[in-house]
């Protein structure tokens, strides 16, 4: 795209000796100086003059959008287009029009239209963007992800361009691609507190989808980039998210110290109390983890919450061979799975105890038989049973 001054040059030369030579000077004057009112009126007396002119109804649309008046700039800006349709300017701003009026399909109909090597290198990457935005909200998602993928790839600096790409990937579903492109974001941005936050919740996710040795990997990165949010500020929120990532990558014993920095700071949330149990239960330390389950009971305000805090406590029960306050636990949680689990498990118990019962009253008859035997050889003339 050629540059502004260039432009009008060029559309200046165009008006030499026209009637609406002196409005329309006035009018890029007050542009530059960013009095838009005037130059309103000025570029209004240009179209108004030179109704076939492109150049009028452009710099018309121009102004208004500047003034935030978007329908109006947008039938400007579609005059000037009807009038010279080939012609990239207009079609850039025309899109530009057509995204804050709403208008996404139409916008991306008009992105379309343009080869974006024809542009400017800066300026490739807010034209990418501008597709993006437009192809998503008119609801072709993956078009719009390809789109900031190569707003990211043509300006490999851009942390911005890079997030962008990465949070709309990671939103959409696609998690390893979202997080290596906020990975980048974050390696050219590593000061910027909202990055590093993505980053780290794409990992965790990424944690949760995966399995075995990859699963606890990518539960590690997500400890490591979250450390320096807590040693920046060690806020609830911070020490929560970085327990979260302790949690999953294993470290149990750092877990619970990140915790109890966090229940310092909030004490009532139910979510802390939650995470300890767990923490716990994997060190077990079952006497612990019962007593931080129910705190998570106690504090949890939905049903949902609730129902997990129950369930933790139902594990734990599982754990210490308690099968009846196992069973009132998943009751209360609503999980009829573990229920049933915990009775089979106490029935196979009680058999258990059962059987080892009969065991010992079979040796103890055994020792019985036995002892009564050596008697009857201890005497006179004995020969035994």
């Amino acid at each position: 795209m050629r540059n502004k001054t260039t432009i009008l040059f060029l559309v200046t030369a165009l008006l030499a000796g026209s009637a609406a030579m002196a409005e329309w000077e006035a009018g890029v004057a007050a542009f530059k100086a960013r009095n838009y009112s005037v130059a309103e009126k000025e570029f209004q007396e240009v179209a108004a003059k030179q109704p076939e002119w492109p150049g009028g109804h452009y710099m018309l649309g121009q102004v208004l959008l500047q003034q935030g008046k978007s329908k109006d700039a947008l039938a400007s800006l579609k005059k000037a287009y009807e009038l010279k349709p080939a012609d990239i300017n207009y079609q850039y701003v025309l899109a530009q029009a057509y995204l804050k009026t709403g208008g996404y399909g139409q916008a991306a109909q008009m992105l379309q239209k343009i080869n974006p090597s024809s542009l400017p290198a800066q300026q490739r990457g807010s034209y990418q963007k501008m597709l993006a935005v437009a192809l998503d909200r008119s609801g072709n998602t993956g078009a719009a992800l390809a789109a900031l993928k190569k707003a990211a790839e043509a300006n490999p600096r851009d942390a911005t361009a890079w997030f962008n790409y990465g949070s709309t990937a990671f939103n959409s579903g696609q998690t390893a691609a979202g997080s290596a492109a906020l990975g980048k974001a974050l390696d050219l941005k590593g000061n910027d507190t909202k990055v590093r936050k993505a980053y780290v919740n794409s990992l965790i996710r990424l944690g949760r989808e995966k399995r075995g040795d990859s699963k606890v990997a990518a539960y590690r990165k997500a400890a490591t980039a979250a450390g320096p949010l807590a040693a920046g500020n060690a806020s609830y929120d911070n020490l929560l998210l970085v327990s979260e990532a302790q949690l999953g990558a294993k470290d149990y014993n750092g877990a619970v110290t990140t915790l109890n920095k966090a229940q310092a700071k909030a004490g009532n949330d139910w979510l802390v109390h939650y995470y300890l149990a767990q923490a716990s239960t994997s060190l077990g330390r079952y006497s612990d983890a019962r007593a931080s389950a129910q705190s998570a009971i106690d504090r949890a305000g939905s049903s949902t919450d609730k129902r997990r805090a129950w369930q933790q406590m139902g594990f734990v029960g599982e754990k210490l061979k308690d099968y009846d306050a196992s069973i009132e636990a998943y009751r209360n949680a609503g999980d009829s799975a573990g229920v049933a689990r915990v009775e089979e498990n106490k029935r196979i118990a009680q058999e258990n105890e059962n059987i080892e019962a009969e065991n010992a009253e079979i040796r103890k008859l055994e020792e019985e038989r036995r002892k009564l035997e050596e008697e009857l050889r201890g005497l006179p003339g004995g020969g035994g049973l």
